[in-house]
Formats: C-alpha cells, sequence, structure tokens
C-alpha cells in the first residue's frame, strides 16, 4: 500500500490528532474511518446543518413519545373504559342470571311440595277406600278375603315405603292402580 499526503491547514492538523488521540488511531486510520462513515451513513459533511446521529434519534425519541401518548389517550384509555364498562355489564348479567336460577329452583321446589302434597292426601283418601272395602270383603268367601288382604297389605306395606322415601313417581303409580281398581269394580 502506498501512502499519499493529504494538506490541511494547522487548525484542522490540530483537530485531526485531538480526534486520532481520543479515539485511539492513527491519522491514516482515523482519516479511513471518516471516509467510510461518510459513505455509510450519506452524510454531507460539507453541510454544516448536518445533526449528529445522537441528536437525530433524540428528536425521534420525542416524536415516538409523543405518537404514543397519543395512542393511549385516543385509542387505549377508550378501550380500557369500554373493557371495565363491559365487565361490569357481565357482572350485573351473571348476578341477574343467579337470582333467576334461585327463583326457578326456588317455584319448582314448591311446585314438588305441593305435588307431594296433593298426591298423600290422595293417599290417604285410597287408605279410606281400602278400609272400606275391607270392611266390605268380610263377607265374601275366604280364601278370596284372605287374598284380598294380602293385596291390600302390600299395597299398605308399598305406600309405607314409598312414603317413607318421599318419591313422587311411585304415588302416581299407585293412585292410578286405585282408579282403576275404583271403575272395575263400579
Amino acid at each position: 500500500m502506498t501512502k499519499k499526503s493529504i494538506l490541511i491547514s494547522p487548525l484542522h492538523h490540530k483537530e485531526l490528532k485531538k480526534l486520532s488521540e481520543s479515539n485511539r488511531l492513527s491519522y491514516y486510520k482515523l482519516v479511513e474511518e471518516m471516509i467510510m462513515y461518510f459513505k455509510k451513513t450519506g452524510i454531507d459533511p460539507t453541510d454544516s446543518k448536518n445533526e449528529s446521529p445522537s441528536k437525530g434519534l433524540k428528536e425521534l425519541d420525542k416524536r415516538l413519545v409523543s405518537f404514543l401518548k397519543v395512542q393511549e389517550r385516543d385509542i387505549l384509555k377508550p378501550m380500557r373504559q369500554d373493557i371495565y364498562e363491559n365487565s361490569k355489564d357481565q357482572k350485573q348479567q351473571i348476578e341477574n342470571v343467579y337470582t333467576n336460577l334461585i327463583e326457578a329452583l326456588n317455584s319448582l321446589n314448591g311446585f314438588g311440595n305441593n305435588r307431594r302434597d296433593r298426591i298423600i292426601e290422595e293417599i290417604a283418601n285410597q287408605e279410606i277406600s281400602i278400609k272400606k272395602i275391607e270392611e266390605q270383603q268380610l263377607n265374601l268367601k275366604s280364601d278370596l278375603l284372605r287374598e284380598i288382604i294380602k293385596q291390600e297389605k302390600a299395597i299398605i306395606e308399598i305406600y309405607n315405603l314409598i312414603k317413607a322415601q318421599n318419591e313422587s313417581g311411585f304415588f302416581n303409580r299407585i293412585k292410578n292402580i286405585f282408579k282403576n281398581a275404583d271403575k272395575q269394580t263400579s
């Protein structure tokens, strides 16, 4: 590599010396790096308006912060408020559903209790009918009487068992059995 000389003023030579010492580079290496820097960045060294890249970055940083603040004000804060209101509405709707569900369950429970009471009343009425039938059957033949008494006792046992378990489905069947039995005897 052949070396070339560059003519510069004593003032600029002094500055080149300071830059060389502060960056720990020889004169020729510093000049080479300057040339590559201007080539890569496209900065015109004769343009005195050129600002340092750090100043440009600070300006860009200010614009970015300003942009983010505008985005926060125009988009993020209203979005946050909408989300808050939606969650509040959902919470209220869940509470309403819960209240309606409790009311429906209580209503169903009341219907079940009424149905159970009517079935027990009907069974009690059927019990009275069974006792009347027992009195009438005393005059029939003894074999027929024993069979009817056995069936009635079985029905009473079933009734007591069902009553103890409090299951309404069996009460309806027994009710139907007694209604059909009344129709056949008439």
